[in-house]
């Protein structure tokens, strides 16, 4: 067993230093790797002119304000972005529909509306197109017109999540 230490301490080292040679992966690194290839010799240099400052149109505007640009700019893609499911809520004779994609603001919508939306979306990774909630004051009726509707215009029923909860 004491033979066995020395051979292995020694395997060992001589492993690290035959990974400096041939890249094994092993051992100590010298700091360049495939982000830093832009200097062939090595060498890394800094200059104020690769600083990590956000590239804007113009150079004389302040970094804070390409920032609220660029977040406007978000804002205003988001708002427009279609939903990927329609959610409906029936309250009362109502249908109250998501419009736009993370918002949580619902539009009264007809049956001719929300078909047509239903028919404009791609669904979920799991196969639903529309989900369906009730709250309590909501007429059964109500659901039963938006489902044969939703059916008559081709939706399978594994494409409608209808909810048995009722919502607030």
């Amino acid at each position: 067993m004491r033979k066995r230490v020395p051979v292995v301490i020694g395997g060992g080292i001589a492993l690290l230093i035959a990974s400096q040679f041939f890249d094994f992966g092993l051992g100590f690194r010298d700091g360049s790797g495939p982000g830093n290839s832009n200097d062939t010799q090595g060498q890394v240099s800094i200059a104020p002119s690769s600083s990590s400052r956000p590239k804007t149109s113009s150079p004389d505007v302040a970094p804070e304000e390409a920032a609220m640009r660029e977040a406007v700019a978000e804002l205003e893609t988001s708002v427009s972005t279609p939903p990927t499911i329609v959610d409906i809520m029936i309250d009362g004779n109502q249908y109250l529909v998501i419009t736009r994609a993370g918002d949580d603001e619902r539009e009264a919508m007809t049956l001719d509306q929300i078909v047509a939306l239903a028919a404009t979306v791609e669904g979920e990774a799991s196969g639903i197109r529309v989900r369906v909630a009730r709250t309590p004051s909501a007429v059964a009726a109500a659901e039963a017109a938006v489902m044969k509707r939703l059916a008559d215009a081709g939706l399978a029923l594994d494409e409608i999540d209808a909810r048995r909860q009722l919502v607030e």
